[in-house]
Order: C-alpha cells, then sequence, then structure tokens
C-alpha cells in the first residue's frame, strides 16, 4: 500500500512527469516506438507515461528491486526490469534508441556520477537526463522549503521534520545522505555535449534536463535554451 506521504505527493508527480513526457517526445521523437533503456527507472513511471512516450520496448535497470517496482506487479507490466550493479549497464555500445535517467543522478555517490555518464552516453544513440534544480527553495525529496541550502549537518537533522520522514517510513536522515543536488554547472561538466532544458515553476528553475546522442538534433532545444540564456 502506498505511503501517506507518496499518495499526497502523487498528483504533483503525474503533473509534472506528463509535462516532461511532452519535452522528451517533443525532442527526441524517436522515443516512439523505439528502444528504451531507463537507468535507475521504475515500473510505476512506465506505467504513469507508457501511452505518451509510447516506446516499442523498455528495459529499465536498477539496483534495488523495491524501488523499481514500487508496488507494480512486474508480471503485468510490458518493461523488462532487471538488476544491476551500478556501475556497467549490460548492454551493448549504441544498443538503445534512447536513454531515459530521470531523477537518479543526484542519488548517485560523487565519485560515481562521471561513470553513470560515460554509461548513458555508450548505450544510448540519444538520451536525455533529468535532475532537480538546487536553485528551487523546496526540496522537492522531502517536502521541505531550503534544507537543501542548509549545511549537509544541519540539513540532516532538519529533515527529520519533514513529511518525508514522518508520512513515508522512511529514514529520512539517511536518504538526505544518500541525496546531493547537482548545480547546471556540475551537471553540463557531466554532460558537455548535451542541450541544457529548464524546467520552470514561478519563472524559477525545478528541474534541469540535458539531452545529447549522435542521434539527437540540437537545433531542437533552441526556443527553451533561448528561454534559459
Amino acid at each position: 500500500m502506498p505511503s501517506r506521504w507518496s499518495q499526497i505527493i502523487g498528483p504533483a508527480q503525474r503533473h509534472f512527469r506528463s509535462a516532461r513526457a511532452k519535452k522528451i517526445v517533443e525532442h527526441l521523437p524517436q522515443i516512439r516506438q523505439g528502444s528504451v533503456i531507463d537507468i535507475g527507472g521504475s515500473l510505476k513511471f512506465w506505467r504513469e507515461l507508457d501511452h505518451k512516450l509510447n516506446p516499442a520496448r523498455v528495459t529499465c535497470y536498477n539496483l534495488h528491486q523495491g524501488r523499481m517496482h514500487m508496488g507494480e506487479d512486474p508480471a503485468k507490466s510490458k518493461v523488462v526490469a532487471k538488476i544491476y550493479d551500478g556501475k556497467r549497464v549490460p548492454e551493448e555500445d549504441q544498443s538503445a534508441d534512447v536513454v531515459i535517467c530521470n531523477s537518479v543522478i543526484e542519488h548517485v555517490p560523487l565519485e560515481a556520477r562521471k561513470g553513470l555518464a560515460g554509461e548513458i552516453s555508450r548505450v544510448g544513440r540519444s538520451w536525455m537526463v533529468q535532475t532537480p534544480s538546487p536553485l528551487f527553495p523546496l526540496e522537492l525529496h522531502f517536502g521541505l522549503p531550503f534544507v537543501h541550502w542548509l549545511p549537509r549537518a544541519l540539513g540532516r537533522i532538519v529533515v527529520r521534520v519533514s513529511p518525508f520522514h514522518l508520512l513515508s517510513g522512511a529514514n529520512g536522515p539517511k536518504y538526505f545522505d544518500e541525496t546531493r543536488l547537482l548545480s547546471k554547472r556540475e551537471l553540463m561538466a557531466l554532460f558537455p555535449s548535451g542541450q541544457l532544458v529548464v524546467e520552470r515553476v514561478f519563472g524559477i528553475p525545478k528541474s534541469y534536463l540535458v539531452f545529447g546522442g549522435a542521434d539527437f538534433a540540437a537545433d531542437q532545444v533552441g526556443t527553451s535554451q533561448e528561454a534559459e540564456r
């Protein structure tokens, strides 16, 4: 049964994911009827967005079965769900039309992020990486404003009163230790050939999306980049 926290944030998550799906299709139309590798994804994500993204097949890799299934029955999903070691994706070079990595890289240890970026560009002929912006005042993982702007030691204490910690049944301080948001500069350093698109709420950057790959046409994001400049 979903936690009270999941029930509360579910409508907002679906809204933003639906809007993000439109951006993905706009910039990566090859996702429709294409082969997709989702690194760090979940069956829930594809249940909600499969009809919008409409891929021919999806292979989802995650470190943990629970995080991948998220209460979904894998037998009822068309997604092929696989556990991997978090290092090398067991796929051939350029084997996927599109690689998706959505709200994952901020949970990857700092020393492993470059390796993940390399795997994304290795296995995908095109790709999209999304991560929350640290400029947004509400830390969306915890439902608490400004906690990500505090010194790490203080933030770890404050998340004990966050809606996430109180309502999800999870360990807030542990999750805080595992979550480090990336600045725009840090993200683009990992994907220097990528093209940035910014999701905004009330004019404030909420999330960053980076598109790239050999099959990605950079001029498709011109309008979004103009808004960012």
